[in-house]
């Protein structure tokens, strides 16, 4: 238990072929039955029960061990819209924003995954996988039961993403750190700190665009079979 809760930097945990293979039917258990058991209140609680104890531990774990501001402040991407995601009012940009957020994230985080560097098994690891995940359920419930595409237009998308993304650089300019990948972008390399600011803030709006087109058709799928069953029932 000791090492679940070490500050001790070792290498970041080698992922085997097995381990990769249990994240990717973990990622399609949760978008399966998020997508399907989205209406159930009980289903609900479990995703936000984790994120919750995700959060509870991992912040616990900062506070308690001093962590650095360069790793330890919630201005990570997925971070934001899990914090978002718990507590931002249901119809507003944001939440939707965040939401959709939400869904590209982990599975950019769990297709490509960057642990830190702490021995197995430890709570970073613990929060990267049960906070990914908890953060795709929460936010496909929500999509699934609260999506309206005339609350996030395409053009809200680039202001909050660019918005967002100008507050991240600020932080990293002011700590040091590496939040929202903008100084060393994952897979692509290193295009200096504008060039890296636009290639990140245009792949996420590209990106949002796309699943929030995804999830006006899923909505408009879904209201005309409510109203096909009514007809049905007349």
């Amino acid at each position: 238990m000791g090492d679940f809760f070490t500050s001790q930097k070792t290498e970041p945990p080698v992922l085997t072929p097995l381990g990769f293979v249990l994240m990717l039917l973990a990622l399609f258990i949760v978008i399966y039955s998020a997508s399907r058991f989205y209406k159930q209140k009980s289903f609900q609680r479990i995703f936000q029960g984790l994120q919750i104890v995700q959060l509870v531990l991992l912040y616990g774990w900062y506070m308690a061990t001093h962590a650095p501001l360069t790793e330890s402040l919630p201005f990570y991407h997925c971070r934001i819209a899990m914090f978002a995601v718990l507590l931002l009012p249901r119809k507003t940009s944001y939440k939707q924003y965040f939401a959709l957020l939400g869904v590209f994230g982990p599975i950019c985080a769990l297709l490509h995954p960057i642990f830190d560097p702490y021995p197995l098994p430890h709570i970073t690891l613990f929060s990267y996988l049960v906070g990914h995940l908890a953060l795709l359920g929460n936010s496909i419930i929500y999509l699934m039961n609260e999506y309206d595409y005339k609350i996030l237009s395409y053009r809200r998308i680039l202001e909050i993403a660019f918005g967002m993304n100008a507050v991240i650089f600020l932080v990293n300019q002011l700590t040091g750190g590496d939040y929202g990948f903008l100084k060393n972008p994952p897979l692509v390399g290193d295009y200096g700190m504008l060039g890296n600011f636009l290639l990140v803030s245009s792949v996420l709006v590209v990106a949002l665009c796309g699943f929030s087109l995804l999830f006006k058709r899923l909505k408009e799928a879904q209201e005309n079979r409510m109203l096909l069953l009514k007809d049905r029932r007349e």
